[in-house]
This record gives C-alpha cells, sequence and structure tokens, in this order.
C-alpha cells in the first residue's frame, strides 16, 4: 500500500502547482495518475488545429520484457473500425453503387428474407436494424478463439437471428450490423474488406501504420495485450481476429489516426453532404454512422461544442478517439490493459484543455474494496462495502459479480464467496448470481452447496435444460 501513499503525494503535489503549468504539462501530470493507479498503460495524443500538443506513452508495451511504450506502438482499436467501415459504406453511396435505403437481401440474396427485406444499410450504419451482439449465442464462444466460418458462414450462423424489434424503431448496439455492412462492401466492390480499406482510406492519407489485423503477420510495433486482474497484469487471451472482422479488427498507431482525423476535417475522403450524414444521429440514440454524437454543455464551456466520439474494447486492448470539431481537437487513447476508464480520462482532458475542473483521479470501487480486503481483513471489507450500498454508492450486480471472479482468480475465496453471497442478497431473482456462488463454491469443493445454488439457478432460468449437465456433474461428485 506504499504505492498508494506515494501516488497521494503525487496528486497532492500535482495540484499545488497546477496553477503554473502548462495545459500540455496538466494533461500529462493527469495521465500520470491515471497511470500510477494502474487504470491507464498506453499511448495517449491530443492535438489542436492538426498539431499534437502531447504525443507520449504510459507504461509498458510488453510486461514480459520490460518494454516502454513508444508512440509509434500499434494497438489493436476493436470498435474503432466501425467508423473506417461506415466511411467505406457512405463512398459507396457517393458513387451512387449502394442507397442507403438499400435492404440487406438487395446486396446479400441468399440472408433470411423475412428479415433482410426490412433492414435498410442506414439501419445497419445506426444500429437501429433490430439485429442483437451475437456475443450471448452459443456458438461465439466456441469459435472466438478459433473461426471455422468464412464471412458468409459467420453471418448465416451468428448474424441472422430473430429480431429484437421492428427495424428502425429502437436502438441496439449491434456488432452484427457491422459484420454485415462488411461483407456487403466486398460484395458490391468484388474485393476483400481488408483491399478496400487501404486503397480507399489507408493509402490516400498516409495511414501506412494501419492495417487489417492477422494473427500470421509480421507486424512491427504490435504492441502486447494484457488483462489487468487484483493481483497485476497477465496475457489476454487468444482471439481469432477475423471474428471482430468489420466491426473491430483494425490496427493502428496515435500518429495514423491524427492523419484520419485531419481527413475528416478537410473532407479529403468523403464529401461534405455525406459527411453530414455520418454525424446524423438516428432518433432514438445519439449513434450517427460509426460515431456517437453529444453537445457539450455550452454554459459550462462558454460555447456550443461538439463531441464526435467512439471507444472500443477487445482482450487486452481498449481504443478512444474523440473529435470537438468547432476548435480542431483530437484526442486519442489506445490501452493495452483493457478495462481502462477512457470516457472519464478523455473528458477531464477536455476540461483541462478549457480550463475547467477535472474530476478527481481516484481508486476505481474494485480497487478499493480490495484495498480494504488486504489491509483490514475480510470481515471489514464486507462492513465498509455495505456502508458504501447504504449511500448508493455499491457495485451493481454485473460489477459485483466481476469482482467476486476476480477474487477467484487471486485465490481469495472466502471473500469471493461472501461477495457473490452479497450479491443474491441484493438481486435474488437473477438467476447468474446462484449460478456465480456456485461456482464459487465448487472452487472450494463444496459440493452439496454448489448444488443448492445451481438448482435456485434453474428453478429462474428460462430455459431449464441449461443447468441440467451441471447438476448432474456436481450431483455425481457427491
Amino acid at each position: 500500500m506504499r504505492l498508494i501513499y506515494l501516488i497521494s503525494l503525487i496528486f497532492l503535489s500535482c495540484s499545488s502547482h497546477s496553477t503554473s503549468q502548462s495545459i500540455p504539462e496538466k494533461i500529462d501530470s493527469l495521465i500520470t495518475q491515471y497511470n500510477q493507479l494502474e487504470q491507464f498503460n498506453g499511448v495517449v495524443l491530443v492535438a489542436k488545429n492538426g498539431q499534437p500538443i502531447l504525443k507520449k506513452g504510459y507504461g509498458k508495451a510488453n510486461f514480459e520484457w520490460d518494454v516502454d511504450h513508444l508512440v509509434t506502438g500499434r494497438f489493436r482499436i476493436s470498435s474503432v473500425t466501425k467508423q473506417f467501415t461506415a466511411m467505406l459504406i457512405l463512398q459507396l453511396v457517393e458513387q451512387r453503387k449502394i442507397n442507403l435505403n438499400d435492404k440487406i437481401i438487395d446486396h446479400i440474396p441468399e440472408y433470411r428474407a423475412d428479415t433482410g427485406k426490412k433492414i435498410t444499410i442506414h439501419q445497419l450504419l445506426t444500429h437501429t436494424s433490430g439485429l442483437g451482439n451475437f456475443f450471448h449465442l452459443q456458438d461465439f464462444k466456441r469459435i472466438e478463439a478459433r473461426n471455422p466460418y468464412s464471412v458468409r458462414e459467420f453471418i448465416k450462423t451468428l448474424c441472422s437471428e430473430d429480431l429484437l424489434f421492428e427495424p428502425g424503431t429502437q436502438f441496439k448496439y449491434s456488432n452484427a450490423g457491422y459484420t454485415i455492412l462488411g461483407h456487403i462492401i466486398e460484395r458490391v466492390t468484388k474485393k476483400t474488406f481488408e483491399q478496400i480499406l487501404v486503397e480507399k482510406i489507408f493509402n490516400p492519407i498516409g495511414m501506412l501504420n494501419s492495417g487489417f489485423n492477422g494473427q500470421s503477420r509480421f507486424i512491427t510495433h504490435r504492441v502486447n495485450g494484457y488483462e489487468r486482474t487484483l493481483a497485476g497484469v497477465k496475457p489476454a487471451p487468444f482471439i481469432d481476429m477475423s471474428v471482430p472482422y468489420s466491426a473491430g479488427s483494425i490496427y493502428s498507431s496515435v500518429d495514423d489516426l491524427l492523419l484520419w482525423d485531419r481527413a475528416l476535417a478537410n473532407n479529403t475522403l468523403l464529401s461534405p453532404k455525406l459527411t453530414n450524414v455520418m454525424y446524423t444521429v438516428s432518433p432514438h440514440y445519439n449513434y450517427a454512422a460509426g460515431w456517437l454524437v453529444s453537445q457539450l454543455d455550452s454554459a459550462k464551456y462558454g460555447q456550443p461544442l461538439t463531441k464526435l466520439y467512439h471507444g472500443g474494447g477487445i482482450q487486452g486492448f481498449n481504443a478512444h478517439i474523440a473529435r470537438i470539431p468547432e476548435d480542431n481537437v483530437l484526442i486519442v487513447l489506445l490501452n493495452n490493459t483493457g478495462g481502462a476508464p477512457m470516457t472519464a480520462i478523455t473528458d477531464n482532458i477536455i476540461n483541462t484543455m478549457y480550463g475547467k475542473p477535472i474530476n478527481p483521479v481516484q481508486l476505481r470501487k474494485n480497487q478499493a474494496l480490495y484495498k480494504r480486503l488486504k489491509e483490514d481483513g475480510l470481515e471489514y471489507a464486507v462492513t465498509w462495502y455495505q456502508q458504501q450500498v447504504s449511500q448508493n454508492n455499491g457495485l451493481n450486480e454485473r460489477r459485483l459479480n466481476q469482482f467476486g471472479y476476480e477474487l477467484l482468480e487471486v485465490n481469495e475465496f472466502d471473500a469471493a464467496i461472501a461477495f457473490f453471497k452479497l450479491n443474491v442478497e441484493a438481486h435474488p431473482q437473477s438467476e447468474n448470481v446462484y449460478d456465480s456462488l456456485a461456482d464459487a463454491y465448487i472452487a472450494t469443493s463444496q459440493y452439496e452447496n454448489a448444488l443448492i445454488q445451481f438448482t435456485k439457478a434453474q428453478q429462474l432460468a428460462s430455459s431449464k435444460s441449461k443447468y441440467a449437465t451441471k447438476i448432474n456433474e456436481i450431483k455425481n461428485k457427491l
């Protein structure tokens, strides 16, 4: 806990000298605090009028070899890929090769007709198609690390579900929709998504440090991906990068994303008319075409400002890009330890640039809770957490569940059981909390208790057969 004490001293020191610091120095100090609290590990670029005012690496590109980040590092940018896919679609619209009102079935005739004749290209762009996200499907986990499908087979198997709602009536973020868009690009151009990406975007604007991810390729300055645990970092699990495809398979660098920003600002790749379409949100959410669009508080910033942004996360990596077109501001964050608070960091950088107060950089709730556990013991940690809940400052169901699994990972079995129990008490109608508590009991060979929890989960499950195998396996151990 000496590290936390040291960080507190650094924070106080930085605060006391903040008025004498330049804006780049203030941003550097801010990111350093996030890095020291193990909440950001990567490369940052902040630019004004196309010129970097800060470009710096923080932490390690490779922990095993103790290699520091270089600003030339190439990161997986995951869902930031979607704005490139959207650009290619809008270029085809401009060339009159497709129409935004075209249906899926117009370009993928073998797609299931009942839904394919309803969903438009524009609805795919704005996530208003009614399609799901395919992560929950049974086959997805099986193919995530070793994809056995071609793009056509992938779309047929994982992107052709029944609709969640009538197209154009609601918003639902959908990787399936952007996978279909990538295949439409291939069908129309008769080239691979990668070929058209290089031909129409990367080469024209000089993004020579970007590409379409491939495991078998030699990529210089490739950054390694890690996952942050309560005990430190570990290598991220493998994912076949053909799986995220046109929804999330691009790698890039901060300098290349600055070139992308300049091309967007100067309408190098697309006419102003279609650029306006790219930034026009649907009536159902502030998502346009590959970009989220928010209006910043004009009373706070003294003028109307627009934030165009998008984030992304994939095993071991986070990426975030934000642009304020009125002032030609660009913020790029590339992180290689997963789970970084990219939106909070971006907002604090914006506040710093405009001379507004920042939100304090603090330990995350799970970090603070683990700190209590290690310093003061389990009983105190549980009491402290219950006090946080009474002040409406607890973790939601998903995050408390995640904390329990983090505890299992570092062999804090009693603590994991205790916090899973708290989640059961808080969410007694959720099958997932009982399932997780059962996993903790299995980890400690308490099979009778595990059976009780799996049975409760089964009673709440919509599909009773879902737990049949688990229950039989536990019975065989008794």
